[in-house]
């Protein structure tokens, strides 16, 4: 198979003169303080004891203007959140996982254009060369191992090991497209950055980090947490919202490193964004490496860098990154040019951290941001109405969005949710009649008024400022008829995993090791379902059982499961 061109790494772009980084004036304490009112406002509504929390930490020249601390780190024992209380910031450790790789090519110890499997040999031959850059940009095409754990039968909640992660990616046969030639955001990448690190520095990445990297710049209560029973004194404990309301506990018992599992304070990520400023550890090259995007195998820049987002935030130079697991929500971003960094780390699945941060930069950064296109609404600012349950059964349904993706409601416990294709089920909290926000994301739809029928036909799906239009699909229930062909046991082989087809509702459901996961009709015999199902697709040829399906969500494409015989069945007939 003929080997694609690999991604390169443009050389840095950041080295700027002088005048560039020139800092504005320095606001007057009257201004600080109305600044700092400001983004007290938007943290206002966990600042309880009854809520989970975060730590907010806004520096300008290395130092910090704006320290805020909201809700509860633990709200079982009454402790509140700081910004020195140790918290798990999720996919914030990837920056930290780059920048070991980054140490060692420094040192001629590899190279980023390394072929993966140099390290990791047990890695598959995939017949297409992943270098160590496309693991970097999220290039490689490797299936996400999230996917493949949950596909299998694990619950996120699980203990989930390094061991666990290599079991799956072994048993992987294809890729979601070849590498360099497209961007799929992959923890897979991440885990395996971590092993290269351990075979080349002969060391686990917790220990190399420490040493090269959190002792150097003073990070005292940063880790990387191996295992999930570790005990780490006053960490923040991880909540989400209950359906009924208040907050409910969720577990995270990651044991795996790499993409995630840095547990870290606000006030350690101070002295980390600083370093992209002095370079003291690394080197102003390395930080500049870091910071700039890689490119396609046709040249065209991917907007990530090594373990960081890089792009414009309305017109101004921006270097961030989110995290996102169980109920931790973090981020962090740095504006360069105006040496001003926002930190935002939470422990409740409702704090939007990402679009909390930017709205803190739109405060710092008044009059040298450009205006936005169509302004950004804050869809969960609304506020929560009383709706009788049984309103909700006019809304429910599947609805084919405009973009090719779908949208399905549901009434669970009296309470809406939904989700769009592949996604995670989101609760939906009326605002009005017709108008229902999503706390967990910055998103809203907003029902049509029902025709002279009273039948609702569509509505709106707005997530940040993309609203795309939806249409409500016919009821679909498909005949005993139909559904038969599909009915019956399928393998997947990358998975290791055997799933029970079944019919309910004119629909089927998919059984597996953990549970029925109900799908929505989307086509001919083609179904939609949350995460981490999206789009499943049946192969059947006329008046014959269907052979297999595949499962396509946009970490995990056609993933493929194949039609078997039940135990003690052969040829369609029992064994005796």
């Amino acid at each position: 198979m003929k080997l694609l061109p690999y991604l390169a790494f443009v050389f840095p772009l950041l080295a700027l003169p002088p005048s560039a980084w020139a800092s504005p004036a320095v606001p007057s304490p009257s201004q600080d303080a109305a600044r700092g009112q400001q983004v007290d406002a938007l943290f206002a509504r966990w600042d309880r004891p009854d809520s989970p929390g975060a730590a907010v930490l806004v520096v300008q020249d290395g130092r910090v203007v704006y320290r805020g601390n909201v809700g509860m780190a633990d709200i079982e024992q009454g402790r509140a959140m700081t910004s020195s209380t140790p918290i798990h910031v999720a996919s914030l450790s990837k920056q930290f996982t780059a920048f070991a790789i980054l140490l060692l090519a420094q040192e001629g110890k590899l190279s980023l254009d390394d072929d993966v499997r140099k390290y990791v040999p047990e890695l598959p031959d995939f017949g297409q060369t992943i270098r160590i850059r496309h693991l970097l940009s999220h290039t490689s095409g490797l299936r996400d191992q999230w996917n493949l754990l949950v596909m299998a039968g694990w619950r996120m909640d699980d203990v989930i090991t390094d061991d666990d992660v290599m079991r799956l990616v072994r048993r992987q046969r294809a890729l979601n497209f070849a590498p360099g030639s497209d961007f799929a955001y992959n923890n897979t990448g991440y885990t395996l950055l971590a092993a290269i690190v351990r075979k080349v520095s002969g060391k686990p990445l917790a220990e190399f980090a420490r040493e090269r990297i959190f002792e150097p710049l003073g990070m005292r209560h940063t880790v990387f947490r191996e295992q999930y029973a570790t005990l780490v004194a006053r960490r923040a404990q991880s909540y989400q919202p209950a359906p009924a309301g208040g907050y409910a506990g969720v577990a995270l018992s990651y044991s795996t490193v790499g993409p995630t599992s840095l547990l870290t304070t606000a006030d350690d990520l101070v002295l980390w964004a600083n370093n992209f400023d002095d370079g003291r550890v690394g080197g102003p090259a390395l930080l500049a490496q870091m910071q700039t995007s890689a490119v396609f195998n046709d040249g065209k820049p991917t907007g990530y860098g090594g373990g960081v987002e890089v792009g414009t935030y309305r017109g101004l130079t921006s270097i961030d990154h989110s995290g996102a697991d169980a109920g931790f929500r973090s981020y962090l971003a740095h504006f360069p040019q105006q040496r001003l960094t926002v930190i935002v780390a939470a422990n409740g699945a409702d704090v939007q951290a990402s679009r909390l941060g930017q709205r803190i930069a739109d405060i710092y950064l008044d009059g040298q941001l450009e205006p936005l296109p169509k302004p950004v609404p804050t869809y969960s600012d609304g506020v929560q109405v009383p709706l009788a349950p049984a309103r909700l059964d006019a809304l429910l349904g599947t609805y084919a969005l405009e973009n090719g993706s779908a949208i399905t409601f549901v009434r669970e416990q009296d309470h809406l949710f939904g989700w769009t294709a592949g996604d995670d089920k989101m609760q939906f909290y009326p605002a009005g009649e017709r108008e229902f926000f999503v706390k967990l994301s910055n998103a809203s739809f907003r029902f049509d008024a029902p025709d002279a029928d009273g039948v609702i036909g569509g509505g709106t799906w707005l997530r940040n400022a993309r609203a795309v239009r939806a249409r409500r699909l016919a009821p679909a229930r498909l005949s005993a008829q139909e559904l038969q062909p599909l009915l019956g046991e399928y393998y997947s082989d990358e998975l290791h995993a055997l799933y029970t087809v079944t019919a309910r509702d004119g629909s089927v459901v998919l059984g597996y090791a953990r549970g029925d996961i109900a799908l929505a009709p989307f086509g001919k015999q083609s179904f939609v379902g949350p995460w981490p199902f999206g789009l499943v697709t049946f192969q059947c040829l006329a008046a014959q059982d269907c052979t297999g399906f595949t499962v396509t969500e946009s970490r995990a494409s056609e993933v493929a499961f194949a039609r078997v015989a039940p135990l003690g069945v052969a040829g369609g007939k029992a064994v005796p």
